[in-house]
């Protein structure tokens, strides 16, 4: 009998103990989730036949201020064929949701230009198109490859690597 209740008793605390150390983790998890702030260095070679190099050479610093907001900066360079101009734009994420258990979709509700941008909207249109498939919303799978080190892939592919600070 009291070996019963001793058993009884060790499987209950176990439990208690599991469960606690469960939602600790789990807790911990979705703390590290927001807000996430990544960036990186990507070239884009968008000339294809068009005959003229189209080339942007920009950094990109995407940042998820939490599952409903967020911004994905691009600065840095644009080519067309032997001209040089220079792209800063802030693309304003809103209305987001998770999809499923690494994908967010934001609403694209402005695109913010900076006095410093010389790039053509229909040059950076052609950039954005490389970063989704309808200019009204971002779709981007967020996989944690290490540590601080996570992979951005976008509705077709997988779109850059980027360090997590």
């Amino acid at each position: 009998m009291k070996r019963n209740i001793f058993l009884t008793f060790a499987f209950v605390l176990i439990s208690l103990l599991l469960l606690l150390f469960i939602g600790i983790n789990y807790s911990a998890q979705k703390s590290e989730v927001f807000p996430f702030r990544c960036s990186t260095f990507s070239r884009y070679d968008l000339s294809r036949k068009e005959g003229k190099r189209i080339e942007f050479a920009v950094t990109q610093d995407l940042r998820f201020q939490n599952d409903k907001t967020g911004y994905l900066l691009l600065n840095g360079q644009t080519t067309l064929g032997d001209d040089s101009m220079i792209v800063n734009r802030r693309i304003v994420l809103s209305g987001g949701n998770k999809i499923d258990s690494d994908t967010y979709r934001y609403n694209i509700s402005n695109t913010i230009t900076s006095p410093t941008d010389t790039t053509p909207d229909s040059m950076f249109n052609m950039l954005l198109a490389e970063l989704t498939l309808d200019h009204s919303y971002l779709q981007l799978s967020v996989d944690k490859v290490d540590n601080k080190s996570y992979l951005i892939g976008g509705p077709l592919s997988y779109l850059f690597t980027c360090q997590r600070y």
